[in-house]
């Protein structure tokens, strides 16, 4: 099972200790100081500020890791119904 400590962060960017990219905190196009989280498979979550962003890219990745929940169920932020091309 996978937790907190088998992640890094690094800048924006989250790893899997072993450097594999699990997900990436990117600015919002239109709103100054708000973020979106991209995650290994393409989909973009609705904005939220940083810090809430980067907990809800951990809290999606562990889901998805350890496959407890689906990541659409994940708590703190939803998934936008489009994805970007």
């Amino acid at each position: 099972m996978m937790d907190r400590h088998d992640l890094k962060w690094g800048g924006l960017q989250l790893r899997l200790r072993s450097g594999r990219l699990l997900a990436t905190i990117e600015p919002d196009t239109r709103w100054t100081g708000m973020y979106r989280v991209r995650l290994d498979d393409g989909s973009l979550t609705d904005m939220v500020n940083l810090s809430r962003a980067k907990d809800a890219a951990i809290v999606r990745v562990l889901a998805n890791l350890n496959e407890r929940i689906s990541p659409s169920e994940a708590p703190y932020v939803r998934l936008n119904e489009r994805r970007a091309a």
